[in-house]
């Protein structure tokens, strides 16, 4: 059995963490004004917390099931930066209460990292197909296919040299990428 794995399954003490690279102020600028010039408040979801996003990030995995950081840092302490490419507008639709209007990401260096930490850790997500986006916006049902394949941002080089660890306090760490 992965020790890491062990280790976390003896102690269901936890509160959920996540893993993500966090896009620069210059990008994420740029992706909430294109949300803000495209997509009307009328076709928002505002509800319970939801709505725009307005820090822009690229969760690697949510549903960590440790609070544990040196593990974290133990099993990513020999990556090295991630390199992602930013694709067309998409959305996913199956929440039954709103649509999530996305920019999809191309990048190999963001799957073998969830791969890593999933293969690695205790996780428990609703999630297990792995797929890179950024989130623009949380809207109302039926109204993000709109946007799907704009290409503003398709082709968007990008580099990440740090990757985030949020807590289930909600306590955030940077763990530094080799370069």
């Amino acid at each position: 059995m992965n020790w890491y794995k062990y280790k976390e399954a003896v102690n269901r003490d936890f509160s959920y963490g996540w893993t993500a690279v966090e896009m620069d102020k210059n990008l994420t600028n740029k992706i909430v004004n294109w949300g803000r010039r495209n997509i009307s408040d009328e076709e928002i979801y505002d509800k319970k917390g939801f709505g725009r996003e307005v820090e822009s990030h690229i969760t690697l995995k949510y549903g960590l099931v440790t609070e544990n950081l040196k593990m974290v840092k133990e099993l990513l302490k020999d990556e090295k930066i991630i390199k992602a490419k930013l694709g067309k507008i998409g959305y996913f639709s199956k929440n039954p209460l709103f649509d999530v209007c996305i920019i999809r990401i191309d990048s190999p260096d963001l799957h073998r990292i969830n791969k890593i930490i999933s293969d690695n850790l205790v996780t428990e997500d609703s999630f297990p197909v792995y797929q890179p986006h950024c989130t623009i916006a949380y809207m109302k049902k039926g109204e993000a296919h709109k946007y799907a394949g704009d290409t503003f941002f398709k082709d968007t080089k990008l580099v990440f040299n740090k990757i985030l660890f949020v807590n289930g306090d909600d306590e955030r760490v940077e763990i530094s990428l080799k370069k």
